[in-house]
């Protein structure tokens, strides 16, 4: 709202003025994530495959299906999907990307968007979603 010698005035999120002494701001690191361009969004699949072959598959298709995503931000760095853990009766794929700034509704959407078609390219592959055997015997 205002800057002054000593202190600068601001809107908190709920439209508050809020007085900060200006020396907070030489001794301060201050995130504006409503400012970023991007969001960084990285997330772990647990995957149960007999052909372990089958891996590097699916995941250069997964990278290639966050690359053609037109909300994911390809400027910063590309989106990724690799094979972070092998476990006797399960694996786990590790794909991220950054979103581009958008609504926290439009992120949540966009971010199940690309879960549900990892999950479509993991199986056309023929590989389950889940960790052990164990967790489904048990459900």
């Amino acid at each position: 709202m205002e800057m002054g010698l000593t202190s600068t005035s601001l809107l908190n999120p709920e439209k508050f003025p809020v007085i900060v002494p200006n020396s907070l701001f030489s001794s301060q690191v201050i995130v504006n994530k409503s400012r970023a361009q991007w969001r960084a969004s990285v997330t772990k699949i647990p995957i149960r495959i007999h052909d372990i072959e089958k891996i590097p598959l699916i995941s250069e298709e997964i990278k290639s299906m966050l690359h053609s995503n037109s909300k994911v931000f390809l400027e910063k760095d590309v989106p990724y999907c690799y094979l972070s853990r092998i476990e006797n009766s399960f694996a786990e794929l590790t794909l991220g990307c950054n979103l581009k700034s958008m609504r926290r509704d439009e992120h949540y959407a966009t971010e199940q968007d690309i879960l549900l078609q990892a999950a479509r390219i993991i199986r056309q592959h023929g590989a389950e979603l889940g960790g052990t055997l164990h967790d489904y015997t048990n459900c």
